[in-house]
C-alpha cells in the first residue's frame, strides 16, 4: 500500500469531476493521464488494473490512481455501474510513501499529547473501505454541483474537494494511529456508540438500549453526553438525518421513502425533524445540489 502525502495548507486543484454510469456491460478503456484520478464507487464493481495491481472497486470503496501510469479495465463490470470520478492536481512534486514511511510518520503522531489540529498534511492510500460513507456522498454531491454550476468564486469547487480529501486522510489515520490508553469504560461506550449507529434505522429507544447493555437509563444517558455531547435520541436523531440526507442527494426515493429507510414511520414528523435540524426541507435539501455531470463512456 503506498499513501499520496500532501500538504494543505492551500486547497487542491480539482480539474473535473463527475458521475459515471452504464446500463451495459462496460469495462475501462486502457489509457495513460497527466493528473490524478479518485474514483469512488456507489454501485457494481469497476475492475481497474493500474500497471500490474489488479483493484475491484464496489460500493464504498476508494481508490487513487496515479499520473503516467497505465491504467485499464481488467474484467467487464455489471450493467448498472455507477461510481463518482475526480481529477486533481497537487501543487508540488507528489510525495509517495511506502507502508513502511507511513507508519513512520504515524508513530511520530502517535507521539503528540495534542493531536487536535496539529497535522498540515494530509494522506491518501491508494485504496480505502469508507466507513464514513453518509458524510463523504453529501460532500461528493456538493462538489458536484458546485464544479458544474459555474460559480464565480475561482476555489469554490477546490476547498470542497479538499475536504473530500480530508475526510478521507482521516479515515486511513484512524485506522493507521493507535489511540489514547482507555479505561474498560471508554472501551464499553465506543460498542455501544457503535452498535446503536449500525441500529439507529431500527425502532429504539433509551430503554432498548439500557436493556442492551445492562444499564439503567440515567447511567446510559450520561455516557453518551460524556463522550459524544448528546443524549441518546438526539444521537440516533443525528445519524438517521445524515442517512437520510444522502439518500435524498444520492437515490430518486420519494421523501416517504426515505424517511421510511432512515428509520421514521411518520413522514411528517420526520419533515418536520429533518427542517429543524438541517434549515430546510428535505425537498429544499434535494434541490440544492442537483447539478452534476454524467458520463457513460
Amino acid at each position: 500500500m503506498t499513501y499520496l502525502k500532501v500538504n494543505v495548507d492551500a486547497p487542491i486543484q480539482l480539474i473535473s469531476a463527475g458521475e459515471f454510469v452504464s446500463e451495459v456491460p462496460w469495462k475501462h478503456m486502457s489509457r495513460s493521464i497527466e493528473n490524478f484520478e479518485l474514483i469512488l464507487g456507489v454501485q457494481e464493481t469497476v475492475y481497474i488494473r493500474e500497471e500490474e495491481e489488479d483493484f475491484e472497486v464496489g460500493e464504498g470503496d476508494i481508490l487513487l490512481l496515479y499520473p503516467g501510469r497505465t491504467h485499464r479495465g481488467y474484467r467487464e463490470s455489471l450493467p448498472g455501474v455507477k461510481f463518482y470520478w475526480f481529477h486533481f492536481d497537487v501543487p508540488a512534486t507528489p510525495n509517495v510513501l511506502s507502508s513502511e514511511e507511513m507508519k513512520q510518520e504515524t508513530s511520530a503522531m502517535d507521539g503528540l499529547v495534542q493531536r487536535h489540529g496539529v497535522i498540515r498534511d494530509i494522506y491518501l492510500p491508494q485504496s480505502v473501505q469508507a466507513d464514513n460513507g453518509d458524510r463523504i456522498h453529501i460532500i461528493v454531491n456538493q462538489i458536484l454541483h458546485v464544479a458544474n454550476s459555474h460559480y464565480l468564486t475561482y476555489h469554490s469547487a477546490n476547498y470542497l474537494f479538499t475536504s473530500l480529501l480530508i475526510e478521507i486522510s482521516e479515515l486511513a489515520l484512524s485506522r493507521l494511529i493507535s489511540n489514547p490508553v482507555h479505561s474498560q469504560g471508554n472501551v464499553s461506550m465506543n460498542k455501544i456508540i457503535e452498535w446503536t449507529r449500525i441500529h439507529a434505522g431500527e425502532p429504539l429507544t433509551v430503554t432498548d438500549l439500557a436493556q442492551k447493555f445492562n444499564y439503567n437509563k440515567d447511567y446510559i444517558s450520561r455516557l453518551f453526553m460524556q463522550n459524544t455531547g448528546m443524549r441518546p435520541l438526539e444521537f440516533i436523531h443525528s445519524i438517521r438525518i445524515n442517512k437520510a440526507k444522502e439518500l435524498i442527494s444520492r437515490t430518486n426515493m420519494s421523501i416517504k421513502q426515505v424517511a421510511e429507510e432512515a428509520g421514521y414511520t411518520d413522514e411528517k414528523y420526520f419533515m418536520r425533524l429533518f427542517k429543524k435540524r438541517v434549515h430546510m426541507t428535505p425537498s429544499q435539501y434535494r434541490n440544492a445540489y442537483h447539478k452534476t455531470f454524467m458520463n457513460n463512456v
